[in-house]
């Protein structure tokens, strides 16, 4: 085995940036990646030799070689090197594997910062009512909810097994949406682009999809029967650059998109409603054959359009009460009763982007909306209850007591109700909660393959399994493919000043759209 001591020359690497091979068109304005990283980062090489215990350099052929490793070790004097994780045991010894060095590297544990490792892909979450459960330290555990009693709380994980966690250590828990509320953007062959020429101008363009969502530069158009229900809830993320204007089509029958000005003109066409996003406000528009003027119905201000560049709309209809509705980033602003009757009986849901700025969509879920509006609560709930913040963005309180066959038994005033999980996208428990735990020496920040941090003592680690303690959960012995960084301790402070975090991690953020 050769020792630490034994290496007298620092690998130097550049880890080479991982980038999609799809091809798709430069969006300039929309960047998926950090700024600067491409020029921070190069090729993958080995720049100085290593030498072994015996004074014998490895063979040249060895060290011009491309370097597999795709994991960094960093010192805390701020040296790095590349490769791979083998184990700790329990003498905190660590055993680090390079592929340009026949045998594990032994370090000591006190003499290393941080450890970033290359994980596989975590699995898909599941389909039991996925959730993230923030604890009272800050940590983050992602798993399905299995029970949740007065005294504990029951998270079954891909990476841990079960874990029972006390509920005085639990702040609060989000549900994911799950495959009952699946994201309508997520296949871009199920969208017709529409035929734009002499309808949105001669410099129409197209959506262009990617990694779930869609994308447009210029006059576009893209439509999706949908089957809309009678009484609907349609949420997406928008996000743009430059100027706002994007109409929605609701309950279309078409899926081409038609200039407004020749309605009349068109034989075969039903009414639709057309909601207009614009720098200042959102209105909402009557589009029926022969009717006219064109009937609006009162456009709403919306204060988050000059404040921020995306955000995430609600919109509500509802037929049989002639109703519209619209909440911008969880805040009801406007609820429009068409006193001319409901228009449109189509399914289809149509998104048209008119000018040249750029637009994003993401994340379209739709659901049957059950006709209950939030009320103003400006009022925040009592925060020595338990609440629970539902989907339409209204809350309960009282005192979570259990969970079977998927509803929630919350005990309030007037006695206990059920609530079924699917109406719940937040469960806040009653504060306090536990004092968080100061880290002692020894403490271990680590960051899940799937994001999320995590504190924890640990014990070992091998191939086979992380054991680890934590106040939140006790001793567990967590699969070791579930962490893509470990900190131990900070780099000395010689090396801060100097030491530039190749994964990212010191790097500006400056991504206009995520």
């Amino acid at each position: 085995m050769v020792g630490r001591d034994s290496v007298e020359t620092k690998l130097n690497f550049l880890a080479r940036s991982q980038g999609s091979t799809e091809s798709c068109p430069a969006l300039p304005a929309f960047p998926d990646v950090l700024h600067g990283v491409a020029a921070a980062l190069g090729t993958l090489a080995v720049a100085a030799s290593v030498l072994c215990s015996n004074g014998l350099a490895l063979p040249a052929s060895a060290a011009d070689s491309t370097n597999t490793a795709s994991g960094r070790l960093l010192l805390c004097n701020g040296d790095s090197f590349p490769g791979n994780l083998v184990s700790i045991d329990t003498n905190q010894t660590v055993l680090w594997k390079n592929p340009d060095v026949a045998e594990p590297v032994a370090f000591k544990l006190n003499r290393i910062s941080q450890m970033d490792l290359s994980p596989p892909a975590p699995p898909a979450r599941g389909t039991n009512w996925p959730c993230k459960v923030i604890l009272a330290q800050g940590d983050v555990l992602e798993g399905d909810l299995v029970s949740c009693a007065p005294d504990t709380l029951s998270l079954q994980t891909w990476y841990a097994g079960q874990l029972l966690l006390p509920r005085r250590q639990v702040q609060s828990v989000e549900f994911f949406p799950s495959p009952r509320d699946p994201d309508l953007f997520a296949n871009a062959e199920d969208w017709k682009q529409g035929v734009a020429e002499g309808v949105l101008g001669a410099d129409a363009g197209r959506w262009t999809w990617r990694d779930g969502a869609f994308y447009a530069g210029k006059s576009a158009s893209i439509a999706r029967d949908l089957k809309l229900p009678d009484a609907a809830e349609l949420q997406f993320d928008l996000a743009w650059s430059g100027q706002l204007y994007l109409s929605l089509a609701l309950y279309a029958d078409s899926l081409q998109p038609m200039l407004i000005a020749d309605k009349d003109k068109m034989t075969n066409f039903g009414a639709f409603y057309s909601m207009r996003f614009q720098s200042m406000y959102v209105d909402v528009a009557r589009i029926k054959r022969n009717e006219n003027p064109i009937v609006y119905l009162a456009p709403v201000v919306v204060p988050a359009f000059s404040q921020t560049n995306r955000v995430h709309i609600d919109v509500r209809t509802r037929k049989k009460s002639n109703t519209l509705a619209l909440s911008v980033n969880g805040q009801l602003l406007q609820v429009w009763n068409d006193t001319n009757g409901f228009v449109g009986d189509g399914p289809v849901v149509r998104f048209v982007h008119n000018v040249a700025g750029m637009v994003k969509v993401s994340n379209l879920r739709l659901a049957p909306w059950d006709g209950v509006l939030e009320s103003d609560q400006t009022n925040l709930p009592p925060a020595d209850q338990d609440t629970l913040w539902l989907t339409n963005s209204s809350f309960q309180s009282g005192v979570v007591e259990s969970l079977a066959d998927g509803k929630l038994a919350l005990r309030g005033k007037l006695g206990t109700t059920e609530v079924p999980l699917e109406r719940i996208s937040r469960i806040a428990f009653a504060s306090p909660q536990a004092a968080p735990a100061a880290a002692t020496d020894g403490t271990v920040h680590a960051t899940f393959a799937h994001g999320g941090p995590l504190s924890f003592q640990l014990e070992s680690w091998t191939p086979e399994g992380a054991k680890l303690r934590s106040p939140a959960f006790g001793a567990a012995t967590f699969n070791p493919g579930s962490f893509r960084r470990l900190v131990f301790r900070p780099l000395d402070s010689a090396a801060a000043a100097t030491n530039s975090d190749a994964s990212g991690g010191n790097l500006p953020r400056s991504m206009i759209l995520p």
